[in-house]
């Protein structure tokens, strides 16, 4: 069973291992200032709209499809 003694010396020893290792490796560093990501170019979107015929969602810009009874002019 553990005791109370013991807890303190286990206690004591794991301090005791981390400010001698902190002691040792020395004071923080700075660590290396990263250069800043260069912009992303912007995506070029466009709109689309939905066929009244079929359903299909295609560029607002497009020309008809081909079908005979298509809305959009060729």
């Amino acid at each position: 069973m553990f005791a109370f003694p013991k807890l303190v010396v286990l206690i004591l020893v794991i301090a005791a291992v981390w400010i001698g290792y902190r002691w040792l490796n020395g004071p923080p560093r700075e660590l290396p200032r990263r250069r800043p990501a260069p912009p992303r170019p912007s995506l070029h979107a466009e709109d689309l709209a939905q066929c009244g015929v079929c359903g299909a969602y295609v560029a607002a810009a497009a020309p008809g499809c081909g079908r005979p009874d298509c809305p959009r002019p060729r």
